[in-house]
């Protein structure tokens, strides 16, 4: 098994845990004042990025290309327990999509607040929750696409067996993976579409292409609207409206370089017969450093997380230096 891979993988989950509870720490502490209702929603994004990484150092997620088949097969000790070691993967696979979906909700979330605040009080209280119900519903569509899609078949076991023996010494038969097979070769040397599995496969590529759109949309029509009523706002509002475009501005380019795109050809250069073999990895290594990564980007771009980072380990306690008077003694010389 690729050891980078795994140092990756765990350097991810632990860095994910130092991240995200910083954030959630900052959030808790310092948001309330600063971003109301908002708050809510990047602390549900922070609370799942933990979530998050616990999945995939449990799933331990190994990947490769070939001809028609990208595989995900699982390389933690449960490996070989088929009923929990497929759930498991495609449980990794399905917090994937509720990552990115979290991701759209904040800026949908955001887009309401500058370019149609008079939609917030539908958003009020727990009414917050509607905000979810695509995030929920994108996550049980992609479990199910890869559960009942991509499932484990040996005829897939068969294909890839030589591939996993040469490259990391696995059995297909007996590890657990989830892996797409757009066509397989006939009798007499032609192909057989399976239109069934491309079909599935294309869903979780548009789940993709939603998510990124929305991201997309409410980002530019954000920075327009910001730009063309700056004149009118406060220094302080201004400020803070910066702030956070900042903030989503680099949380659209890092998932669209981390996790987007990586994602996007993995699903797309078996289609086209892309020899990809164990390169695949370098999907999930950037897959398992994202959620370490994310929080940074709020952390330091928000200015009053970043100073409560900064003299998170400064000393706060004032010492008084008490100087003695000294009272010079006057001697009798005889």
């Amino acid at each position: 098994m690729p050891l980078w891979l795994h140092v990756i993988q765990h350097a991810g989950f632990f860095f994910a845990q130092i991240t995200n509870g910083i954030l959630v720490y900052l959030i808790a502490t310092k948001a309330q004042k600063l971003f109301g209702t908002y708050r809510h929603l990047m602390c549900a994004f922070a609370v799942f990025s933990l979530i998050y990484a616990w999945v995939e150092v449990f799933t331990q997620p190994v990947m490769h290309i070939k001809g028609p088949v990208f595989i995900v097969f699982m390389d933690s000790p449960l490996k070989y327990q088929a009923g929990i070691g497929n759930f498991v993967t495609c449980l990794y696979c399905g917090s994937f999509a509720l990552v990115i979906s979290l991701l759209a909700s904040q800026f949908s979330y955001r887009f309401i607040a500058v370019c149609r605040p008079e939609l917030l009080p539908k958003l009020d209280g727990l009414k917050l929750v509607i905000i979810f119900i695509p995030c929920v519903f994108f996550f049980i569509l992609w479990f199910e696409l890869v559960y009942w899609g991509m499932e484990n078949t040996k005829e897939k076991q068969e294909y890839m067996r030589e591939e996993l023996e040469t490259f990391y010494q696995e059995d297909s038969r007996k590890v657990c993976f989830i892996a797409p097979m757009y066509w397989s070769i006939g009798k007499n040397g032609e192909k057989i579409w399976n239109f069934f599995e491309i079909g599935l496969a294309f869903g979780c590529v548009m789940i993709i292409v939603v998510c990124f759109t929305t991201i997309l949309f409410c980002s530019i029509n954000i920075y327009y609207f910001m730009t063309s009523i700056q004149c009118h706002m406060s220094k302080r509002t201004l400020e803070l409206n910066h702030q956070l475009f900042v903030t989503l501005s680099f949380q659209t380019l890092l998932p669209f370089v981390m996790m987007y795109s990586p994602v996007g050809l993995l699903f797309c250069l078996p289609l086209f017969e892309v020899y990809g073999g164990d390169i695949a990895n370098y999907v999930g290594a950037t897959l398992a450093l994202y959620p370490a990564l994310e929080p940074l980007i709020a952390i330091f771009t928000i200015n009053e997380f970043r100073r409560t980072f900064m003299n998170f380990h400064r000393k706060k306690v004032q010492t008084t230096v008490t100087v003695p008077t000294l009272t010079p003694t006057m001697g009798v010389v005889d």
